[in-house]
C-alpha cells in the first residue's frame, strides 16, 4: 500500500495512463485534432481530453471506434503495455509523443509527409541516405 492507494490501484492507474498515451500519440501521428476525434466519438472535447490525459478510462466501445478511426487493430492500444507503474518507459509518459507507425501504408504516408515538408537540401540528403541504406541491405 502506498499512501491511501493499494498496489492494484497503482498498477491499474499506470496501465491506463500508458494506454491513454498510446491513443494520444497515434492521434498526433495521424494529424487529427482533439475536437475532430471527440466529435467522431460523440463525446465532449473535455471528456476526450480527459481520456487522453489518463484521467478517465476509455470505454471499450470507444476504443474500438478509435481503432477504426486510427486504422489500427484494437490490440494496437494494448500491445506491450506494462502492468506496473515502475516498469513504464519514461519516454511513453513524457510530453513528446512516441510515434508508432502501425502499417506499411502508414509508414509510407509518414515518410512522404516528412519528405515533402523538408527543404530541397533535406530532400536531397534523405534520398542519399535511402540509397545508402538500400545498397547496404543489398551487400554492396
Amino acid at each position: 500500500m502506498v499512501g491511501d492507494r493499494t498496489d492494484s490501484e497503482i498498477t491499474t492507474e499506470g496501465f491506463w495512463y500508458q494506454l491513454a498515451a498510446r491513443v494520444r500519440n497515434r492521434r498526433v501521428e495521424l494529424g487529427f485534432k482533439e475536437a475532430a476525434v471527440a466529435a467522431h466519438l460523440g463525446v465532449s472535447l473535455d471528456a476526450y481530453r480527459d481520456f487522453e490525459a489518463g484521467g478517465t478510462r476509455i470505454p471499450a466501445a470507444l476504443l474500438a471506434q478509435l481503432g477504426d478511426l486510427f486504422k489500427v487493430p484494437l490490440f494496437f492500444f494494448f500491445q506491450d503495455l506494462r502492468s506496473k507503474e515502475e516498469d513504464v518507459d519514461p519516454s511513453i509518459l513524457a510530453g513528446a509523443p512516441v510515434l508508432t507507425v502501425a502499417t506499411t501504408a502508414d509508414q509510407v504516408a509518414v515518410l512522404t509527409r516528412n519528405f515533402m515538408s523538408s527543404s530541397q537540401e533535406g530532400q536531397r540528403l534523405l534520398l542519399l541516405l535511402a540509397r545508402a541504406i538500400a545498397q547496404d541491405a543489398d551487400g554492396r
